[in-house]
């Protein structure tokens, strides 16, 4: 990582995330949204061919706010300020991209998953569908710096937040926050049809109970 990076994580990422507490626990939910940050470090910018507008594409804008409410009712919420497309928390802490990486990757990289495959690993290569947001390849130690810079406090901070609702209650639920298009696109299998109003993911019910999900279906 080049001086001016370092420097410009310390300077425009400060912090990098936040906790929104509640004043007493009051469920075993935690709430987090990975994706919904706009601070661009201004080394970033320099070092992207796309303007900061075009950046912007990858962001669950404005998700932090409209789950605001949370930590009213009893739960905690984290949110990223550093943006998607500077680093996704929202992956494996190593899903590396070796056509965005100059140096030659170290064992423990995954490469070959189908999110680094298409360009949106832990670092990601694109916005969009297939924007690069690079002029030249990042160096190895730059992408170490920015995972271990964000990425791991980021998720001791979550690791905590549960562990911490786990003591409370016995159980820990974590509820990822994300947004969705609301209409498909030209480039997708429904261009121009109305989305859902709500998507539950679980991964086909391998990250959480599908009675859970179902529950909250109904309620929804």
């Amino acid at each position: 990582m080049s001086r001016n990076e370092a420097e410009a994580i310390e300077k425009d990422l400060s912090p990098p995330f936040q906790v929104a507490k509640p004043a007493e626990l009051a469920a075993p939910l935690v709430f987090n949204s990975p994706h919904s940050g706009r601070v661009y470090p201004s080394a970033f910018l320099a070092s992207s061919k796309l303007d900061a507008l075009t950046l912007r594409r990858s962001e669950d804008a404005y998700v932090e706010e409209l789950f605001g409410f949370v930590s009213g009712l009893g739960s905690p919420l984290l949110y990223a300020h550093f943006p998607r497309a500077y680093l996704d928390v929202n992956r494996e802490p190593y899903e590396l991209d070796p056509a965005l990486i100059r140096d030659g990757l170290p064992h423990y990289a995954n490469t070959q998953s189908v999110r680094v495959v298409g360009g949106l690993g832990t670092i990601a290569r694109i916005v969009s569908e297939s924007d690069e947001i690079y002029r030249e390849p990042l160096s190895l130690v730059a992408a170490l710096e920015r995972i271990n810079r964000l990425y791991t406090p980021y998720h001791d901070t979550l690791k905590a937040l549960l562990a911490e609702a786990r003591r409370a209650f016995g159980l820990a639920l974590l509820v990822d926050c994300h947004s969705m298009p609301a209409v498909g696109d030209a480039n997708a299998d429904d261009p121009g049809r109305a989305r859902p109003d709500f998507v539950l993911g679980d991964r086909d019910g391998t990250t959480c109970s599908p009675d859970f999900t179902a529950a909250v279906a109904d309620i929804l």
